[in-house]
């Protein structure tokens, strides 16, 4: 019998030298590393918190929550998603092809620089792809999101540098892949759904911040230091500059209007088709029961038999109404803000206490040691802002300051355009009755 013996187990193995030379680059990689470690804390974190990270129907609200990279939303006073955005996926499949990308590029370029250079250029890069999208889709419904603006300034980076270390008869980077890699990455952002603007934004401040970097080099240590710390510095200037002098407060007010729109919707309060279900029925039990203990002169109404014991429906509405009235009164004094006209600010202010008021209801509806109302001042509350939002001349008033209380409210709730309602009523989440 012939013994044969086989090769495949070492047609892997690589020699020590060419084995420690690997080891060697992979830990001087610390930023790199660095970077996907929370690339992909984030994608695990996130999804661990938000189950909505793994349903395809709420993923987009999933990304808008956690801070995805919506223009009308950044440009109006969300600036924070330039940065959170570069730490978001769609996906484990979009984190896992970015994370190969800047690894494969990582392990080369950050032996070339030095560590907190290449820092740098990341996160400049990624903000500045970031901003490119934001001005470019400012007027489209649009979310962006991943590490693909910051790792194509990586990749811009590395084709200076590339070419850079040829001319000096020092080949390091072969630009030619790159150039190559960079033609299939444009080519499938046409071909497919994918973000050109952070793409081209990205590779063009890595570039323009590696020949920066590449001039150091020329410099006396110190010297080079103080220039790559001023460039920073000048291009997060120059970003924030840019950002703020596009600031759409225009947007601004039309998404907080249609924000306080949808709450009040949700509260039943533009009608029965928007209202959470039950709600209107839940509703109708507490006004019987604060006109009848009206009636009665009684100070001390018992709404506890308006919830039924058992209804799933009626427990839902008893965790998630409490958090809209929450959100009523933080949407009201930001609001407050925008809208400065006398009679906007009173109808905010009702608006106001009739959230105040509701958030009491409905802890004695449901709660057994609920706050003491008052039933006549709960009636007359909820009939001003009832009259405030009334649209079919169901309630009348010989009052002219009222009358100039709900135009005004009634303006705003109008203030919303197209853009406005798109972005609010995909960012929230899909089921009403889930938790975030």
């Amino acid at each position: 019998m012939v013994k044969i013996k086989p090769t495949f187990r070492h047609a892997y193995l690589m020699p020590l030298s060419q084995r420690r030379s690997l080891l060697k680059r992979i830990f001087a990689s610390k930023i790199t590393l660095l970077l996907i470690a929370c690339n992909v804390a984030v994608y695990g974190v996130a999804g661990f918190l938000d189950s909505r990270a793994f349903e395809s129907l709420s993923e987009t609200s999933f990304l808008i929550d956690w801070g995805g990279n919506v223009p009308a939303l950044t440009l109006s006073g969300e600036y924070w998603r330039l940065f959170t955005s570069m730490f978001l996926h769609v996906g484990f499949l979009h984190l896992a092809i970015n994370m190969l990308a800047l690894w494969s590029l990582g392990i080369i370029l950050e032996a070339r620089m030095r560590s907190w250079v290449f820092l740098g250029v990341y996160l400049l890069s990624g903000l500045c792809g970031s901003l490119a999208t934001a001005l470019w889709h400012r007027d489209d419904f649009f979310l962006s999101c991943g590490a693909s603006g910051a790792i194509l300034g990586i990749f811009g980076a590395a084709i200076v540098y590339g070419l850079h270390d040829r001319r000096m008869g020092r080949p390091h980077i072969p630009p030619g892949n790159l150039l190559f890699s960079l033609v299939l990455t444009f080519g499938a952002g046409f071909a497919f759904d994918v973000d050109n603007a952070a793409h081209l934004g990205g590779l063009l401040s890595g570039a323009l911040l590696a020949g920066i970097a590449l001039y150091g080099e020329r410099l006396r240590p110190m010297t080079a230091a103080v220039v790559l710390a001023a460039t920073g510095m000048l291009s997060a200037a120059a970003l924030a500059a840019v950002t703020l002098a596009n600031h759409d407060r225009d947007m601004q007010e039309q998404l907080a209007a249609a924000q306080f729109g949808r709450t009040l919707g949700k509260m039943g309060l533009l009608g029965s088709d928007q209202a959470l279900w039950k709600a209107p029925s839940l509703d109708e039990c507490i006004a019987g029961a604060l006109s009848a203990a009206a009636r009665d002169g009684s100070q001390t109404p018992d709404l506890r038999g308006c919830a039924k014991p058992g209804d799933r429906d009626l427990a839902l509405l008893a965790r998630f109404m409490p958090q809209q009235y929450q959100s009523c009164h933080a949407q009201i004094a930001g609001l407050r803000k925008l809208y400065t006209a006398a009679a906007a600010q009173e109808a905010l202010t009702a608006a106001d206490q009739y959230c105040e008021l509701q958030t009491r209801i409905y802890g004695a509806v449901f709660q057994k040691d609920g706050a003491e109302i008052d039933p006549e001042t709960a009636r007359q509350t909820r009939l001003k802002m009832n009259f405030l939002l009334d649209t079919k001349g169901m309630y009348r008033t010989d009052s002219a300051q009222l009358r100039a209380q709900a135009a005004a409210l009634k303006a705003i709730l109008r203030r919303p355009g197209e853009l406005a309602l798109a972005v609010i009523s995909r960012s929230g989440c899909p089921y009403w009755s889930c938790e975030r």
